[in-house]
């Protein structure tokens, strides 16, 4: 049987995947009790919805080792980037370096192996 366990360089990237996902959650439970209940709802609902479930589907892929996490990682690290330069812009920082360790070497070669 194979060995299943992932290299240190995939366990961070899943965990700093992890943290982002919070902090689109906490971003968004932010900005759902600021403002008149229904009305921030809604608005956080669409800016922060589909960057946090980009963000839960691109965790369970890394945590696999699956290149469609990978990309869609970076997809995701890409697009909450832009949402909280909009929103949040401290949170900003951790999403951007979070793109360029994706970008790393090692990262890059271990899920992009197969192709």
């Amino acid at each position: 049987m194979k060995d299943q366990r992932l290299p240190n360089c995939a366990r961070i990237a899943t965990a700093l995947q992890a943290c982002v996902t919070c902090l689109v959650l906490i971003a968004w439970g932010a900005w759902a009790t600021w403002g008149v209940f229904p009305n921030s709802l809604i608005a956080s609902s669409i800016l922060f919805g589909p960057a946090f479930l980009l963000c839960v589907v691109a965790t369970l892929g890394l945590w696999k080792g699956k290149m469609f996490g990978w990309v869609l990682s970076l997809l995701g690290s890409a697009v909450t980037s832009l949402v909280f330069c909009f929103a949040a812009r401290p949170f900003c920082i951790v999403s951007a370096g979070f793109f360029v360790f994706l970008l790393s070497p090692k990262v890059q070669d271990f899920y992009v192996r197969n192709y």
